[in-house]
């Protein structure tokens, strides 16, 4: 019996939303066999093959679909962000300014053009040079001041981005995006005070968001009103249970307050677990595999500094390794499936979040690689939608530095303003082919290090089977 063509994209989107790009991709492919012809179906093939990771074939999709009559914006803009995953960074850059004359005002199209720029040239100035000009033209443009602010937050100048936020609460009022983005770069400048005050009134104007909140309960945590964060924590917990983050805060809450509960969630001796990889099918050994792998990846880390919105600074990041044509990154998820099933039978069953949810197996959401130079760093964070989160060390010339620690992964040390410092609790030592395994909900970084030539990792979160 043949499938329909509505069958089809029915089961397509079952897969994109099962976190299955590439299987749906391959159930568009067939609904293009029954509709040539269609240019939304080009579209949506290429959108779900960037989702994937193969960035070349969705360029490949999108420029059949042109010839086809598809010229919708939303298609311009996931050619720019093809071009851009395939490394033609300058083909890139013509489609997000070719998007920008016929949408001036979208916000999506200048934070990446932004990130583009920024990411070449390491240049402020340069990044926002095109968001600068569409405010000058168009002032009333709420959101791209919002977007203007944050972005300098992004490049590491939170006093700017604050400063940038009451400038437009003063120009256009109060509002829920003003006052949720101001009651984060207030923290991050280090006042809670304000913090509170952005977030109370925020809640006041949206009491149902749950990033209003999320945020309120981060603020209350850093002016050290935990009761009051404890309160919002449980709505949010009881919504969001499987949230990474929420249960980030929980731990914290606990740590603020002195109680030993958060040793429940923080064990560092049974939830951080290291194993060295295996060498997959094509290689002869593990170092032959690292050295291709390594090689790879190097030849792809062509930015100068980090993007927006992530926990890298001051280093280079690249996406969705396993979706490239090189056969080294495409063989990542099988150097780390004996280490992830050794983790996860060692795991073991519970009533904790991490060893609930433990089912004997799980599958890789996705992986990215990250390039540190000398002063590049990771913030403290978590991944909000993960469940076990991982970090394979691949290059480290590590030089004798003040903090013994220097380039080591850190787990513990909040990412949020907390009343007092909370410092690391544990360290790890990167180790050349070791893959280190961990609780999405952890907070990790990595400790800023100024001598040796560079570090080189690659990361990925997994999702337990069946999610």
């Amino acid at each position: 019996m043949t499938t329909s063509r509505s069958d089809l994209i029915r089961k397509a989107q079952a897969l994109h939303a099962a976190g299955r790009p590439m299987q749906a991709a391959d159930a568009i492919a067939a609904a293009i066999e029954h509709a040539p012809d269609d240019p939304i179906l080009y579209h949506n093939l290429a959108a779900t093959l960037g989702d994937a990771g193969r960035q070349a074939a969705a360029v490949e999709a999108l420029e059949t679909g042109f010839r086809k009559g598809l010229d919708a914006p939303e298609s311009l803009l996931v050619y720019a962000r093809a071009l851009a995953g395939d490394h033609r960074y300058d083909d890139a850059a013509v489609a997000y300014e070719r998007l920008l004359k016929r949408t001036p005002l979208d916000e999506t199209a200048h934070r990446e053009r932004a990130q583009l720029v920024w990411m070449r040239t390491n240049d402020r100035t340069l990044a926002f040079s095109a968001l600068d000009a569409a405010i000058d033209r168009n002032p009333n443009a709420f959101n791209l001041h919002v977007l203007r602010a944050q972005l300098h937050g992004q490049a590491e100048d939170s006093e700017r981005e604050y400063a940038l936020l009451n400038a437009a609460i003063d120009r256009f009022g109060p509002q829920p995006l003003l006052d949720y983005a101001a009651s984060k770069a207030a923290l991050a400048c280090g006042d809670a005070e304000a913090g509170v005050r952005h977030s109370e009134r925020l809640v006041r104007a949206a009491p149902n968001e749950e990033q209003a909140q999320a945020a309120h309960c981060a603020a209350l945590i850093a002016s050290g009103e935990l009761k009051g964060a404890q309160d919002v924590l449980s709505g949010l917990r009881t919504s969001f249970p499987e949230n990474q983050y929420y249960i980030a805060l929980q731990a914290t809450i606990w740590r603020v307050a002195g109680d030993d509960r958060r040793h429940e969630l923080m064990d560092y001796d049974a939830f951080v677990f290291r194993a060295r990889l295996e060498a997959p099918a094509g290689w002869s050994s593990l170092d032959a595999y690292l050295d291709d792998f390594v090689d790879a990846l190097d030849a792809r880390h062509a930015f100068k500094t980090h993007p927006f919105f992530q926990s890298v600074r001051r280093g280079s990041q690249i996406s969705s390794i396993t979706g490239a044509d090189n056969p080294a990154m495409r063989a990542f998820p099988e150097a780390i499936e004996g280490p992830k099933r050794t983790f996860l039978e060692a795991l073991g069953r519970g009533d904790d979040p991490m060893r609930a949810r433990n089912h004997g197996d799980g599958r890789l959401l996705g992986a990215w690689s990250v390039l540190l130079p000398p002063n590049g760093f990771h913030v403290n964070h978590v991944h909000p939608e993960g469940w076990i989160s991982t970090a394979c060390h691949l290059r480290f010339d590590a030089e004798p530095e003040d903090d013994p620690h220097a380039g080591w992964l850190k787990f513990g040390e909040p990412g949020i303003l907390t009343p007092t410092p909370l410092p690391p609790e544990r360290f790890v030592a990167p180790e050349r082919g070791v893959l280190v395994m961990f609780p999405s909900y952890m907070w990790h970084g990595v400790v800023a290090f100024t001598a040796g030539r560079d570090r080189l990792t690659v990361a990925g979160d997994i999702a337990p089977s069946g999610a």
